[in-house]
Order: structure tokens, then sequence, then C-alpha cells
């Protein structure tokens, strides 16, 4: 019996290091391409509930649920990260280089606050726009028609030619089984950030369509085998930049997941990746 227990806990221990990575050190010039460069994450539209407290794809949350990990990434490549609880004011924007919402919190949702969801409005949009005109980096990540509130997000995105379905693609059934949650290289060769990257993991996620001035950088055959799915767009708009993925992808439950039995997953690689190929494109902020 002794023994069983000793094997089943060498077998838990082994899991549990096969999902996690000492990241690959940066070279010197990757350390400091972030220094002056500000990342703002939304804490507005996405606002969630529990247990009296905000909780999902935050900075500050270091579950499985937050973003503490994704933080560390920004700043690991010098960069510093900043939090907006409040729906963005031009001010607030030039403070910063980069603008991240993540899942704006759907009405139907049980962890939308007291009150109902922070919908992003047409007073933030002309905001938003202006600043991503005026040279702002913006990063779109939203999530499935499950967990997501695409309508006024999708009142934004179409600014810069985006449009969320508001579907659900890359359902993964059994949690064993991470396989219908996979893209491999062969799928997204136009993806910059991507290049090296052999295989990722990123489930139950939103389609895209895209017009002017917008373009898919990641476009694969959709589940029925009858058409094709657009998975990451990117927009050049004015003299600033907006990227658009429907998950929010890179919160701590998957950034560090690297294998599962027959494949080999990269995901904190390209975790590591996006924030290199943002900072390159991303400005000081406007303002201090």
């Amino acid at each position: 019996m002794k023994n069983a227990l000793a094997l089943i806990a060498i077998l838990f221990c082994s899991a549990t290091l096969a999902q996690t990575t000492e990241p690959t050190p940066l070279s010197a010039a990757d350390q400091v391409l972030g220094t002056g460069k500000v990342i703002g994450l939304d804490e507005f539209f996405n606002h969630q509930i529990r247990n009296g407290k905000q909780f999902h794809y935050i900075w500050e949350d270091t579950t499985i649920n937050g973003y503490s990990k994704f933080g560390d990434v920004w700043k690991s490549f010098g960069a510093s990260i900043s939090s907006l609880p409040a729906a963005p004011t031009r001010d607030d924007l030039n403070k910063l280089s980069v603008y991240i919402i993540v899942n704006p919190t759907p009405s139907f949702s049980k962890y939308a606050p007291p009150g109902g969801p922070n919908y992003i409005d047409a007073a933030s949009i002309d905001t938003i726009v202006s600043w991503v005109n005026d040279g702002g980096v913006l990063c779109l990540f939203a999530n499935d028609k499950n967990n997501c509130e695409f309508e006024h997000l999708n009142n934004l995105a179409s600014q810069f030619g985006i449009t969320y379905n508001g579907n659900l693609r890359n359902a993964v059934p059994n949690a064993r089984d991470r396989s219908t949650g996979t893209f491999k290289a062969e799928q997204y060769p136009d993806v910059p950030f991507l290049k090296d990257v052999s295989m990722f993991f990123v489930k139950e996620i939103s389609t895209i369509e895209v017009k002017d001035p917008a373009k898919s950088i990641m476009t694969v055959d959709n589940e029925q085998g009858t058409g094709k799915d657009i998975i990451m767009a990117t927009s050049n708009y004015g003299k600033g930049f907006v990227y658009a993925i429907g998950d929010p992808w890179f919160y701590n439950e998957y950034i560090d997941v690297t294998s599962t039995p027959g494949l080999t997953l990269e995901n904190r690689k390209a975790a590591v990746n996006f924030c290199r190929w943002i900072l390159t494109m991303a400005p000081a902020p406007m303002a201090k």
C-alpha cells in the first residue's frame, strides 16, 4: 500500500512539473525593450465579483483565473503594468503605451457586479478610437458566447474593421484531452509572433470577421470543414494598432501548460513572443 501511495505521489509530482516550466531568460536587449512603456489592463468593462472581491483576468489575481503571470511577462521586458478601474478618459489612456480589454462582463454572468455590468459606451468608444488614431496600441481579448458581452465590444471593435461572431469553437469536452483546443504551426504561418511556436492551446473561443482597415493574420478551416474561421486579426488605424483574438488566452491556468498526452504546447513561448511583438510597436506614453 505504501509503495502504491509513493508511486501515486511521484506521478502527481511529475504531472505537476509537466505543467510548469522555468521561463527562458530574456536577452539583455529584451530586458529593456519595455523601459518607459506602460501596459494598462481594463478592470471596468471586465468586472467580475466573487466573495465580495474582483477576480478573473486581472493582474492582482494569482489564482488560475488571474493574469498575474501575464503581467510578469510584461515586466520581464522592463515594462510597467497598471489597471484602469473606471471607464477610460483620454488622460488615463495618454499615460499608457498599450491598453488591453479582456472579456467584457455580460449581464447573464453570475459574477456580474451589483447593479449590472459596465458596458463599453459611446463616450468610451470615442475616447479609445481617438487615442488609437493618435498612436496607441489596443489589444482586444474576448471570449466565447457563454462568457463575453459582444454587443458593446463589437461597437468598439467595428470601428477598426473587426467584428466578433460571438460563437464558440475549440470546445474541450474532456479536460484530459486538449487536442480539440490546439492549433499547429502549419495553421498560422502569417502570425508574426508565432514563427517559432510549434503548437499552442486556446479553448472555447469566438471567431472574427474583418473588413478594411483590419486584416486576418490567422485563418483556419472551420470545424465543420465547410469554410474558414478567422482566429486573430489586426488593424492599422491612424498612427495606432489593434490586435484582436476571441479568448483571454494568456491567463494563469494556461500560460504554463506545456504538455498533454501526444501534444507539446508552447503557450508561454507564445506569450513571451506576443509581448515582445507588441512592445516593438508600442510607443512611450503620450503623457506622464
